[in-house]
């Protein structure tokens, strides 16, 4: 037997349709593939029927139709859902201690949305976000727009005069809780995340198109071989034609890491020049400078843009502060939890309950929740 004929199988003895030859074949292979189902205490554990069909919702939301092809599709989700089931017993069997954990979960916190603070040459400030349309601005030499869907575009004008002023300055600042897309004036489109600002000429002239970021964003650069694109951060720049790439340089964050998708870029720090392939990412370690070049997944960090978390076994207050960016919650920690790294991916648009629950069903963490502060024990 094929083990993915013993997973089609083992998920219609859950149902209860096996005929008695099927049990027996389910037994006789059960030693091949290990797919034992653990004793359910329904007082203990809840609902049985209702946990499988909650993980079975789950996970077809979760999964992305374009990374798993269409023939497994149906077959992972049975399989991933069999072995979360299987190992619900030991779960419940931890979490039972700590039983009163879960119920502060239930504050509901939502999920960040469109939010950003545009601010114009001259000082002054337009808040912008996705209930309605921004009546066309005149700023410099571009006309800005925005619409519903939080993107904010610069459309060029031509210059008025030789006199007038060259390259007035804008920046766009996005709050925690908060994420938008904007539209620079020579078509290059920028994704920015929560806590993160660009500034930016209204009009690029030059022999450069230079940005200054803080926080995270991802470049998808208009091409112009006689101007190259460039973005500063604090110790490192980024110089490129025309090509995709992700930039994170929080201030709380121990290194700045930039990420090739398409193209290729230089990164350039006080000690170093590299040049990138797609799929590389370079690290500048703010502590003493060095920058280091590896190949990376990098959907694990274009995750973010893509609306969803994925960790890689990363350690918990990584994870927790890009929770609480997006969130725009306090973190507190109580007791030693450096030690701990998980994997695991979840949709943004979640509550921030769902995402806790996720990182809870280690059963090496847990969470208490209180107003808009998350406090993470072990």
């Amino acid at each position: 037997m094929e083990k993915h004929e013993y997973v089609l199988l083992f998920e219609k003895h859950l149902a209860g349709k096996t005929s008695p030859e099927e049990e027996q074949l389910l037994k006789d292979h059960q030693d091949d593939f290990d797919l034992r189902e653990f004793p359910w205490e329904e007082s203990a554990m809840g609902s049985k029927t209702e946990i499988k069909e909650a993980l079975y919702r789950k996970l077809q939301k979760d999964i992305h139709p374009t990374v798993i092809k269409p023939l497994y599709y149906k077959r992972w989700t049975v399989a991933a859902a069999i072995l979360i089931i299987c190992s619900l017993g030991l779960y419940y069997t931890k979490v039972q201690q700590k039983a009163a954990v879960g119920a502060p979960l239930a504050s509901r916190i939502t999920a960040g949305g469109h939010k950003a603070v545009l601010t114009l040459s001259d000082g002054s400030e337009v808040t912008l976000n996705d209930t309605g349309t921004l009546d066309p601005i005149k700023d410099g030499l571009a006309t800005i727009s925005n619409n519903n869907e939080g993107i904010l575009v610069y459309h060029p004008v031509a210059r008025a005069s030789a006199g007038q002023a060259e390259n007035p300055m804008n920046t766009i600042s996005i709050p925690r809780g908060g994420q938008y897309q904007v539209v620079l004036p020579d078509g290059t489109k920028v994704w920015l995340n929560a806590a993160s600002s660009l500034s930016f000429p209204t009009d690029f002239s030059g022999l450069e198109r230079r940005v200054q970021l803080k926080g995270e964003a991802y470049f998808e650069v208009a091409k112009n071989t006689k101007m190259p694109f460039k973005v500063e951060v604090k110790g490192m720049s980024v110089k490129v034609l025309g090509t995709h790439f992700n930039v994170m340089a929080y201030d709380d964050e121990q290194q700045i890491n930039t990420t090739l998708l398409e193209g290729s870029v230089e990164v350039a720090s006080s000690k170093k020049v590299q040049i990138l392939k797609p799929g590389e990412q370079a690290t500048l370690k703010k502590s003493d400078g060095t920058m280091d070049v590896n190949a990376v997944n990098t959907a694990e960090f274009l995750a973010w843009k893509n609306g969803s978390f994925m960790f890689t076994d990363e350690n918990i207050e990584t994870i927790m502060r890009k929770i609480a960016r997006w969130y725009d919650v306090e973190v507190i920690y109580k007791g030693n939890l450096s030690d701990k790294v998980f994997a695991g991916s979840i949709s943004k648009e979640e509550d921030i309950s769902e995402v806790l629950k996720m990182l809870e069903l280690t059963g090496t963490i847990h969470f208490k929740v209180e107003g808009r502060r998350v406090i993470v024990m072990p």
